[in-house]
């Protein structure tokens, strides 16, 4: 359903005819018996239905699509359900004691009104109308501080519960990053149900130490393998590197810097060849040791990444003699160059200089960065 069709605008209002002892509708040109247990439900994966200004005020629109925030909720409440089921049963009984009490409050409100409506005579000679009124004033107040306890108790366990908000969110994180790839190919699709029970079999694995920061982080990090492992066993072999950078670019975005991205995947090419230059001059703006079909990559890369290409010193061609001649030129950098470039970065040298190799330095990357060992492995 993208829209909504005129014929069912009768049923939506309930244009109800009386017809002896039942109702009638009009649709179209039948008059059809009406049920008054009848619903109606409508549905689309269309996330933005376009619903028309005079049908808005008579449907209710539900949506259901999964949301960060809404996720996040989700996931921290079950982490908080098995890592600390005694603080989530404390917050949902402050809660009801909470809802309890403001319906108490909300009585003695309309209690009071009422009492003040039904008296008769002067109401400061009225004795029991004022003990009436300060026994109402006196039970207020006591409400009142204990929904002000209620609200210092619950922050109180806010503070603990948020302690796991950061498992929470890297779930979250996860969830969307695999959704996307339906965006690659339409078969790639999975469900929150079946993230939901990776999650939940995450959040079984042993407890090794009873610190909470380090039980958060081997959460995470069993959480990290499970999708991961989970996830390539699903995707053609092509498409495992792709979906391992897609996970560290979703997963940990500080790795990469400015136009890093941009640059590797082509969305930005620095074009070094003016209308005044030729392949000569081109040749000459980079040093002689580099192969003259690489030239123009590497100028490309000069040109889009200035301060990267200053720091790799190209004019030392000693320094750079063992990586351009390696078989595993990826784990052959300069030690003086490694200290001064990410990880991301040297995926891009070896794409500049060594593009044969650049298969082994991306699954490379992606171990690093994920420090998962299986990786390699999957790919």
């Amino acid at each position: 359903m993208d829209g909504m069709e005129p014929v069912l605008y009768p049923l939506l209002r309930k244009d109800l005819v009386v017809q002896g002892p039942r109702y009638a509708i009009q649709l179209g040109e039948k008059m059809i018996d009406y049920n008054e247990e009848f619903r109606l439900f409508l549905s689309t994966r269309n996330p933005n239905p376009f619903i028309p200004p005079d049908a808005s005020s008579i449907v209710m629109e539900v949506n259901f699509t999964t949301t960060g925030s809404g996720l996040r909720g989700q996931l921290l409440a079950l982490t908080i359900q098995h890592e600390k089921p005694d603080l989530e049963e404390q917050k949902t009984k402050l809660l009801q004691q909470e809802e309890d009490k403001k319906i108490q409050l909300a009585k003695l409100e309309e209690s009071l009104l009422e009492t003040l409506a039904t008296s008769q005579g002067n109401i400061l000679e009225n004795k029991d109308l004022i003990e009436s009124l300060n026994q109402t004033k006196a039970s207020s107040a006591l409400i009142q501080e204990s929904l002000a306890e209620s609200h210092r108790l619950q922050s109180s366990l806010d503070q603990e519960r948020n302690a796991y908000l950061p498992l929470a969110e890297s779930a979250s994180k996860m969830y969307f990053i695999i959704s996307d790839l339906s965006k690659i190919n339409n078969m790639y699709r999975f469900s929150l149900a079946a993230f939901l029970r990776l999650f939940q079999r995450a959040l079984q694995s042993e407890q090794d130490s009873g610190n909470t920061d380090e039980r958060i982080e081997s959460l995470i990090y069993t959480l990290k393998h499970a999708v991961y492992e989970y996830v390539c066993r699903c995707l053609f072999k092509a498409d495992q590197l792709m979906f391992a950078l897609h996970f560290v670019r979703g997963m940990h975005p500080e790795l990469f810097q400015e136009n890093e991205w941009e640059t590797f995947t082509g969305v930005i090419i620095g074009d070094p060849v003016r209308k005044s230059d030729s392949k000569r001059s081109l040749h000459d703006q980079i040093p002689s040791w580099i192969e003259q079909e690489r030239v123009y990559a590497v100028a490309s890369l000069k040109t889009s990444l200035p301060c990267l290409y200053q720091t790799l010193g190209f004019e030392d061609e000693s320094l750079w003699h063992t990586f351009s001649q390696s078989s595993v030129c990826e784990q052959d950098f300069p030690s003086t160059i490694v200290k001064r470039i990410s990880l991301f970065q040297q995926v891009l040298v070896v794409q500049a200089l060594r593009p044969d190799r650049l298969q082994s330095a991306m699954a490379l990357f992606a171990c690093r960065a994920l420090a998962l060992n299986m990786v390699v492995n999957c790919l």
